[in-house]
């Protein structure tokens, strides 16, 4: 992630997975057990399994 003028590192960002692009909008709960990385896939398999009910 790049950092804002203040230092501070931006809120959210995009990534590009083939076609899709992404905006993950980031905040951060210090009495959670799930890393990000488990957010962000349960957010795509979410959205590849509601692409497949349509």
């Amino acid at each position: 992630m790049t950092e804002t003028k203040n230092g501070q590192q931006p809120h959210s960002f995009k990534r590009k997975l083939g076609n899709t692009t992404y905006t993950v909008k980031v905040h951060f709960s210090k009495d959670t057990d799930k890393t990000f990385k488990d957010r962000v896939q349960k957010l795509i398999i979410n959205e590849c399994l509601e692409k497949n009910q349509k």
